[in-house]
């Protein structure tokens, strides 16, 4: 190690070994005769040289931690949400077939929706299928003339009425006069039977026949 004189500053190279002591060692120095005591700096403890080596990594912006890259969750699907969807699926489609398949029956039950059947290129049944009208009878007075008949449900479903269609002719089958009228019954149960009554006042004294058919409302 190196001294150096404190009041010449005269530099003298020195054994470690002499100087290592923990009370420190007196010297004098051979060129101006100055005596001091010299002590060798002690280290510090190694808990206080740890602090100071991470605060010093702290101010370090090289050595300070990089946040954490944490990539974006991807959303979780609710168990069972396919499959709900897949039912829902079904079932939609389980309708259209149905609508399909059974439209006689549709259009038997609301006959509006021949319209809508005819729309799509989709043909259906007679308007009334499965209903019998029946036992038209006219009868003439000063008034005019009352057309009388009966519908009667032949099917084991409940169907529904359509209007309809009564048309009074000649005696050469020519139409006269009509009109369209609503049904006595909205729907009829399976073999139920209503009566309709419709007055033609006044009415073509050439009117000598009936033709009473159904009718898109």
């Amino acid at each position: 190690m190196i001294l150096v004189c404190p009041a010449c500053h005269t530099r003298y190279k020195v054994d470690d070994e002499a100087m290592n002591r923990p009370s420190g060692r007196t010297v004098r120095c051979a060129s101006c005769g100055h005596s001091w005591h010299h002590r060798i700096p002690q280290s510090p403890p190694l808990a206080r040289l740890r602090e100071r080596v991470e605060a010093a990594e702290r101010d370090d912006p090289a050595t300070r931690p990089r946040p954490a890259i944490t990539a974006p969750t991807a959303a979780r699907r609710r168990p069972g949400a396919g499959l709900g969807w897949m039912i829902v699926i079904l079932l939609i489609g389980g309708a259209v077939v149905a609508a399909i398949l059974g439209r006689n029956q549709v259009v038997a039950m609301w006959p509006q929706t021949g319209q809508i059947y005819d729309l799509v290129g989709l043909k259906t049944g007679p308007l009334g299928a499965g209903l019998d009208i029946a036992n038209v009878t006219s009868t003439r007075n000063a008034d005019g003339l009352i057309v009388e008949g009966d519908i009667t449900n032949r099917v084991a479903v409940t169907r529904s009425v359509p209007h309809l269609r009564v048309a009074l002719r000649d005696a050469n089958q020519h139409e006269l006069v009509f009109k369209i009228i609503d049904p006595p019954r909205e729907k009829l149960l399976p073999g139920e039977t209503s009566h309709f009554v419709v007055g033609f006042l006044p009415a073509p004294d050439a009117a000598v026949g009936v033709l009473v058919t159904f009718a898109a409302g």
